[in-house]
């Protein structure tokens, strides 16, 4: 991140940690890392630059992320990008892919040369409410690249989401700071942004110093994906937004080979079942994303789980108003003529849409 008011502040006499003393030893820890000369906070990254993209970050020989990890061997990488990918498309579905493609090539090459990724989610968009209607599911795709691949996620819209303003600056798009400096971590500072950001910044880099070096323990009560995903015992949907990065080439369910009600394209590939249930009418946007020449598509099913039960059916996502009731979403493998199957790793995510997305307002 260009802006000097995330993380800069930890490296001068600006600081304040308030109530979180706890997390001095933390912040010296990472005060004596050498990053080329400067320190881990205030070191200009070559892997930022403003208006940019983390498809700029991984592209070119070599990319500016292959720049900045050899000046400076870095073990632990900050993660924000999304809110100038969302422009990068005829829609933000469409710019999506191409979203998802460069973040899932960042995480993979980081995590390969042994660097621990924290992906960071993006704030509420004030600027442009049509963008802001697509924030949560930037931030589904996000938090589950960090969930699939088991690395911490900073839920940045969650964080700020209470303060006045959506602790925004007057441009509707970048945090605002107190006066006293962003990394002041008093009630005060705290009704801030980039204060906010910096505190569960910190927090979480005392998570990971403390996994990492003191072997500490998982949370007891994190919570775990319940089913096998069979029809028999389908992953449970059980809260939204959900998420789910998965293979279809460690399934060996292939019970339809197609949805009559839908469509005749051959699904006769590997597939997986969730299963959700629902109450009251709700309004969805479920998407499926992919790389290279795997093709996973999306399907939904009634109560039944058999393929003349299907609803409806789309190769990238699908927005829908589901009535009270018991639904499968089926993720299957495309086949061609020449029964090649496109069989591969995909991310999956389902979540409410935002009161006022009328793109969601269609029933089945």
């Amino acid at each position: 991140t260009v802006s000097r008011s995330t993380l800069a502040c930890f490296a001068g006499d600006g600081v304040d940690l308030g109530a979180y003393g706890h997390l001095e030893p933390t912040l010296d820890y990472f005060l004596g890392g050498d990053a080329a000369g400067d320190t881990s906070f205030d070191r200009r990254t070559l892997a930022a630059r403003s208006g940019h993209s983390a498809r700029w970050a991984v592209g070119g020989d070599p990319s500016p992320m292959d720049e900045e990890i050899a000046a400076i061997s870095p073990s632990v990488a900050f993660v924000h990008y999304g809110t100038n990918d969302m422009g990068l498309g005829s829609t933000y579905m469409s710019a999506m892919h191409g979203f998802h493609d460069s973040m899932m090539t960042l995480v993979d090459e980081l995590i390969g040369q042994g660097i621990i990724p924290i992906l960071t989610g993006i704030s509420p968009r004030a600027d442009r409410p049509s963008a802001d209607l697509w924030v949560g599911a930037y931030n589904a795709v996000i938090r589950g690249m960090a969930q699939g691949h088991q690395i911490p996620f900073l839920d940045l819209h969650h964080a700020t989401y209470e303060l006045d303003g959506y602790g925004l600056a007057g441009d509707g798009i970048h945090l605002n700071g107190y006066r006293g400096g962003p990394c002041v971590l008093t009630p005060g500072g705290l009704e801030y942004g980039y204060n906010v950001r910096n505190l569960i910044a910190l927090e979480s880099l005392h998570r990971v110093r403390h996994a990492r070096d003191d072997e500490q323990e998982s949370d007891a009560v994190a919570p775990r994906l319940n089913g096998e995903g069979n029809y028999e015992d389908p992953f449970l949907i059980d809260a939204l937004p959900f998420a789910d990065l998965r293979d279809t080439r460690s399934s060996d369910l292939r019970r339809h080979d197609v949805y009559p009600s839908c469509t005749d394209t051959n699904e006769s590939g590997p597939e997986y079942v969730y299963r959700y249930e629902t109450d009251e009418t709700v309004k969805l946007r479920a998407i499926v994303l992919d790389q290279g020449e795997v093709d996973i598509d999306l399907h939904i099913l009634d109560e039944s789980g058999q393929g003349e039960g299907c609803l409806a059916r789309d190769h990238t996502h699908l927005e829908v108003t589901l009535e009270p009731g018991v639904y499968h979403f089926v993720l299957d493998t495309f086949t061609n003529s020449g029964g090649v199957e496109f069989a591969g790793k995909y991310l999956f995510t389902v979540l409410e849409c935002d009161p006022g997305d009328v793109s969601c307002d269609g029933a089945l």
